[in-house]
């Protein structure tokens, strides 16, 4: 396929991927995981969580986040910084998908509360900071997607959530949480 493409384009080869716009490629004989473990730790460390306890759940179902609950975070650039990062770590952690759609509708005035929430976020991705995302080869080509829609639960504006997963085989390929 390389030397296909050589023909028509100046490419070079690069060798087998292995890391790529901070996401590292692990092959292995299951298939290949696809893991962001140095970006989290670079989180951590922006946001000072490298050393605070561990959680096993990256959001508490219990509080219920609103934006006028709470004083004003002291730092809003951090919070914009840090959530911005969780956005893009979203890319290999779809489980984060609902958590971080939540704590991003506030980055325009965050509240001490979504701070908090934020830190749990990230308590959970010390905890979890091995997991990956396994791409593995499969003869199924079988499509099938997965949704789940919360009718006005938003306590803002009383919108709905939506999310979807999608899998051809065995593999996810597509997600989001809006």
């Amino acid at each position: 396929m390389i030397s296909l493409l050589q023909s028509d384009f100046p490419i070079k080869n690069l060798g087998e991927l292995s890391f790529f716009l901070g996401v590292e490629a692990i092959r292995n004989d299951e298939g290949v995981y696809l893991s962001q473990r140095y970006y989290i730790l670079d989180l951590l460390l922006h946001s000072k969580m490298d050393k605070s306890r561990p959680s096993v759940t990256p959001m508490s179902t219990s509080p219920i986040l609103n934006k006028s609950d709470g004083a004003p975070f002291h730092d809003p650039h951090l919070y914009r910084s840090i959530v911005g990062g969780l956005q893009y770590l979203s890319f290999t952690r779809p489980e984060l998908a609902f958590a971080i759609h939540k704590v991003s509708k506030y980055m325009h005035d965050p509240k001490e509360p979504h701070w908090v929430a934020v830190k749990k976020i990230l308590r959970y991705l010390k905890e979890t900071i091995s997991y990956a995302l396994l791409i593995q080869l499969d003869h199924l080509l079988q499509l099938q997607t997965f949704n789940d829609v919360d009718w006005a639960s938003d306590q803002d504006d009383r919108r709905s959530i939506g999310a979807y997963c999608v899998y051809l085989g065995k593999n996810l390929i597509s997600w989001s949480c809006k």
